[in-house]
């Protein structure tokens, strides 16, 4: 068990959330992974960049340190080519057992023209949350997959929604965990994982939803062990 006062540890799941203030123009949800020790020590994690189809897969690596209720720490990455650096600190929220904090990038806000792909933002900064694995917020939000169906209850108030799959195995470890993300720009209720994403019979996996306003603001997020 955890020391008195040290929340407990172990793959945590969740979102960053690009700040809607400082970029209004894309402000993007990605997927956000950490590993955290069972006492206060050092751990590891990962942030994962990709949006669109024809963009370059990339992953953040994060690192870090637990301290009772406290993490910080840094990450860096690549986002389409272009090296990307920065902090976090966040806190633990004992009613809702879960992590949440802010970031911040290094190199400020910066525009991205990868024409004809894609032209974007990056924002200077941004919020990020962090729950334990099959956990749910509210807890009426579950969600279930069906061979590559992602299912999950409508939210008021809908507008945008962060679907991903990782392997937690890879979480645990090293490399990038994260297999495929997308983010849904309606209120839907349920999304096909695509058939280009390898997933091996017999493999577990978790998958995530994460659902926002239109102010970018989260609604309810959701994660889910299953085998496929």
């Amino acid at each position: 068990p955890a020391p008195s006062g040290v929340p407990p540890g172990g793959l945590y799941v969740g979102y960053y959330q690009e700040d809607p203030l400082t970029n209004p123009e894309d402000p993007t949800p990605g997927a956000f992974a950490l590993n955290l020790p069972t006492g206060n020590g050092d751990f590891s994690g990962s942030m994962f960049f990709t949006y669109v189809g024809c963009q370059t897969s990339n992953v953040g690596a994060v690192g870090g340190t637990k301290n009772a209720l406290a993490l910080s720490g840094t990450w860096s990455g690549s986002i389409d080519g272009s090296p990307q650096s920065g902090s976090y600190t966040g806190t633990y929220d004992a009613a809702q057992l879960s992590y949440a904090g802010t970031y911040l990038n290094a190199g400020g806000k910066q525009f991205r023209d990868l024409r004809p792909c894609i032209q974007y933002w990056i924002a200077p900064n941004g919020s990020w949350e962090m729950f334990p694995i099959d956990s749910a917020v509210p807890a009426t939000f579950t969600v279930t997959i069906a061979g590559r169906r992602v299912t999950w209850p409508a939210v008021s108030g809908a507008a945008f929604t962060l679907v991903y799959v990782l392997d937690p195995a890879i979480a645990r470890s090293s490399g990038n965990p994260v297999l495929w993300q997308t983010v849904i720009g309606s209120a839907t209720t349920n999304f096909d994982v695509p058939a280009s994403v390898v997933l091996s019979v017999g493999t577990e996996y978790v998958v995530a939803v994460g659902v926002s306003d239109s102010r970018q603001k989260r609604l309810a997020f959701a994660s889910k062990r299953f085998t496929y």
